[in-house]
């Protein structure tokens, strides 16, 4: 009985809802009350026990509280104090004097505030929209009290004012930002607390957006997608976006592999043991190149097997690749299969091709203007003492020298001469400009390869090259009119091939082909032309003749 009204008391119950046990239930007679009533007694006791614990926690945890809001003080005051200190002292601040302020004022803010969010997470603020043309005034707000902006945290700034925010950088040993305008657009973040209580020595910030890491200006096309005042995705006139602006934004082409070689890297031919025209040279031309695959497939060659082959009027044939980034020395231990193959399926008896080799790839540069009192006549000595000359001038070296006019009688005869020099492709633009020879500057310019059998692709003359073609106009090899290929016309309104819409050779009897160099009815490129140079006489010996020398100019 005593158990149970001590707690009855503990807990506040009513006596009624917990009445005293009647004497029989204390006699013994009822042993399920007793049972109950001694359970009951243990479960308040229990109850009173985990009470007092509670207390005693809620007091550990007002303690903690307290002392955290004391630590808070303390790194305040000290952080309030490192920030006072002079400029020059600042400077004078061993590293790891700078790293340890750092560290304090990092964890005061962690004391003072919960982290927040990543600034690439929070959208910049948007403006609110211009008011409505059809509304009225804005109502006045006279005696009434201004809404306070809701505060942005430090966080979500926009882009623009994320080069406000003061900090110093210990690395650099200099104070960034600019904690006024900063203040003024977040007022009641803690870097404008320290702002309004003087802790910040505003001679000694340099603006944010200096600082080294700072964050590019986004790009012009970023700019033109973004929304303005004149609608999404339009830009003020008049304002046109700046060069640098422009030029930052320029993506250079992609380039799909490796680079083109040029034409010369790319081709190899096969000359005749005697320079003599083949009599089926448009049949070498157009079945040559699926021989040559074949061969190449034959000896398993994994190079493209793409050719385009040509036959000039010495009888020599030339394959060029088609592919751009193959060069021509990747199938040089196939020439032997292939010149055999070419041998075999045009025999010629006693005056075969030789075997391929690959095509020069050397440029030729004539120098102008050596006085001949001061060169050695004899080409052999000529090469040393041009070769010497070119090195000390370019650092350049060249690969062969010779004299532009062959005849040593005609040369004496003159008082300056040209020099005709090989030199590597990469080395070109190194000469053009200008050579130094004997004290004086002499003009270099290319020189092309011509001879009595070259036809020029201009005037479709005998002689020298298109490149040093010396008429002003075109010449037409059909018609032999001043005109280009697009510009040939029938003259013939009616012409049955649509000649007078479109350049069609020999169109019609209206449009005949005339010959500008014997002026009788067939093109300038006939073979049995009687105005063209005779063909070389076949040599009966096996030996290779030489290539005729020789520059136009």
């Amino acid at each position: 009985m005593r158990q149970l009204a001590q707690a009855r008391s503990a807990l506040r119950l009513n006596t009624q809802d917990f009445p005293d046990p009647s004497p029989d239930a204390q006699a013994g007679t009822l042993p399920i009350e007793s049972i109950t009533i001694v359970l009951l007694s243990q479960l308040v006791q229990g109850l009173v026990t985990v009470r007092h614990e509670l207390t005693g926690v809620t007091q550990a945890v007002a303690t903690i509280s307290q002392e955290n809001e004391n630590l808070r003080e303390d790194l305040h005051d000290i952080s309030s104090q490192l920030a006072n200190l002079p400029s020059t002292h600042e400077q004078q601040t061993a590293p790891g004097i700078a790293d340890l302020q750092a560290s304090i004022r990092d964890l005061s803010h962690r004391v003072s505030a919960p982290i927040p969010a990543p600034p690439a997470l929070a959208p910049p603020p948007r403006k609110a929209p211009p008011p409505h043309p059809t509304a009225g005034p804005p109502p006045s707000r006279k005696g009434k009290e201004r809404a306070r902006a809701p505060r942005t945290p430090p966080s979500a700034v926009a882009d623009d004012a994320k080069y406000l925010i003061p900090f110093y950088d210990t690395r650099l040993g200099r104070a960034f930002g600019d904690p006024e305008k900063y203040a003024k657009l977040y007022p009641d973040s803690y870097e404008a607390g320290e702002f309004r209580k003087g802790r910040y020595d505003l001679d000694s910030f340099t603006p944010g957006h200096l600082h080294p890491d700072a964050h590019p200006s986004p790009s012009y096309a970023q700019s033109a997608s973004g929304s303005g005042s004149g609608g999404k995705g339009k830009r003020k006139p008049g304002k046109p976006p700046s060069p640098q602006l422009v030029a930052s934004t320029t993506v250079p082409p992609v380039k799909n592999g490796p680079p083109s070689l040029p034409g010369a890297q790319r081709r190899f031919f096969a000359p005749r043991q005697s320079p003599s025209p083949h009599p089926d040279a448009l049949t070498m031309a157009a079945t040559f190149p699926d021989i040559a695959a074949r061969v190449l497939c034959k000896s398993n060659c994994l190079l493209p097997l793409g050719f385009s082959a040509t036959v000039n009027p010495r009888g020599s044939i030339s394959l060029t690749v088609t592919g751009k980034a193959t060069p021509a020395a990747s199938y040089a231990p196939y020439f032997d299969s292939l010149t055999r193959a070419l041998n075999q399926s045009f025999p010629v008896g006693d005056n075969p091709w030789c075997t391929l080799v690959l095509a020069p790839t050397a440029v030729q540069l004539a120098i102008h203007g050596l006085p001949v009192r001061f060169l050695r006549q004899d080409e052999e000595e000529l090469f040393p003492y041009i070769w010497q000359a070119i090195l000390n001038d370019k650092a350049t070296q060249i690969f062969s020298a010779r004299y532009l006019n062959p005849s040593r009688d005609s040369r004496e005869t003159k008082q300056a001469t040209s020099v005709v020099i090989t030199v590597d492709p990469h080395n070109v633009s190194a000469l053009t400009s200008g050579v130094v020879i004997r004290s004086q500057k002499r003009k270099v310019e290319l020189a092309f390869s011509s001879s009595r059998t070259c036809q020029c692709r201009n005037c479709w003359r005998y002689g020298h090259a298109h490149q040093q073609c010396p008429a002003t106009h075109p010449t037409w090899r059909i018609c032999a009119l001043h005109h280009t290929r697009a510009a040939h016309r029938c003259q013939n309104p009616t012409c049955p091939r649509g000649g007078n819409n479109k350049p069609v050779p020999s169109c019609c009897p209206t449009s005949p082909p005339h010959c500008c160099n014997c002026c009788t009815d067939h093109t300038a490129t006939f073979r049995e032309c009687p105005a063209g140079p005779l063909p070389p006489v076949p040599s009966r010996t096996n030996s290779p003749a030489p290539a005729p020398a020789g520059f136009g100019g």
